[in-house]
C-alpha cells in the first residue's frame, strides 16, 4: 500500500518534498537516538552537541512538512489526501523520537546511576539491539517495503516486550537502590517508548490509513 502512496506523492513537487522531508526527519530522529543512548552508557557527545539544538530542528523539519502538505492541498485539495494524511500521521511519531531522546539526555546527565546494577547491562544489551533495528526502521519506511516492515515490526514488539519485563522485575526487586531502580525504569521506559512510536512509523509501510498505530494484536498473535 505504501508504494501506491510513494507514487501518488511524487506526482507533486511540494508533497514530494514532504515525503523526502519525512526520510530526513527519520533519519535524524533515529541519530539523536543513537547519540544520547550512548552518551547513557557513557560515551562521549559529538563536539558541540546540544540535545536541545537538535530537538528544536526535529520540531521545524515537523512544521516543515506540514506546511508543505497545506500548501499542496490548498492548490490540489483533491489530490494525494490519503498520502497526506499519512504522513502527517508519521512525523508525530519521528517527532516523539525526539523528545525521548532528550528525555534521555536529561536522565544520562544527572549521573545518579551505577553501572555495576545489572539492569545497567542488561539496557545497554537490550539498546545495543535497538539501535540497528531502528536505523534498519529508517531504510524500510524509505524503501516501502511491506514485508519488511511487518517482520521489524515483528523484532521490534519482542525488545518491547523485553523492556516491559524489567520494569515490572524492577518493581519487584528488593536488591536495588531506589535512585537505581528509579533510573532504570525511567530508562527502559524510554526505550519501549522509542520502540513504540518506531513500530507505528512501520505501520504505514504496509497498513491501510485506518489502520496505522494498530499492529499490537496482530503481531502478538502470530
Amino acid at each position: 500500500m505504501f508504494r501506491k502512496f510513494l507514487e501518488m506523492l511524487r506526482k507533486g513537487d511540494l508533497m514530494t518534498q514532504a515525503l523526502e522531508d519525512s526520510y530526513k526527519m527519520f533519519e535524524e530522529s533515529v541519530r539523536l537516538f543513537e547519540v544520547v543512548t550512548e552518551g547513557f552508557f557513557g560515551n562521549e557527545y559529538p563536539e558541540g552537541f546540544d540535545v536541545y539544538r537538535e530537538d528544536r530542528k526535529l520540531n521545524n523539519m515537523e512544521r516543515g512538512v506540514r506546511r508543505k502538505i497545506l500548501e499542496h492541498l490548498s492548490i490540489n485539495p483533491r489530490q494525494d489526501i490519503v498520502g497526506a494524511l499519512v504522513l502527517t500521521t508519521v512525523i508525530v511519531h519521528m517527532e516523539r523520537i525526539g523528545d525521548y531522546s532528550k528525555n534521555i539526555y536529561e536522565l544520562a546527565s544527572k549521573k545518579n546511576y551505577t553501572t555495576d546494577c545489572k539492569y545497567y547491562n542488561r539496557s545497554e544489551v537490550l539498546a545495543r539491539k535497538l539501535i540497528p533495528t531502528c536505523k534498519r526502521a529508517v531504510d524500510v519506511y524509505r524503501e516501502g517495503g511491506a514485508g519488511e516492515a511487518k517482520l521489524l515490526i515483528e523484532e521490534l514488539n519482542d525488545l518491547k516486550r523485553e523492556f516491559d519485563r524489567n520494569i515490572d522485575e524492577i518493581m519487584e526487586e528488593t536488591d536495588i537502590t531506589v535512585k537505581n531502580a528509579i533510573i532504570f525504569s525511567l530508562f527502559f521506559r524510554y526505550l519501549k517508548r522509542v520502540t513504540a512510536h518506531t513500530m507505528d512509523i512501520l505501520t504505514s509501510v504496509w497498513q491501510p490509513f485506518d489502520l496505522i498505530d494498530f499492529f499490537k494484536e496482530d503481531t502478538s498473535q502470530e
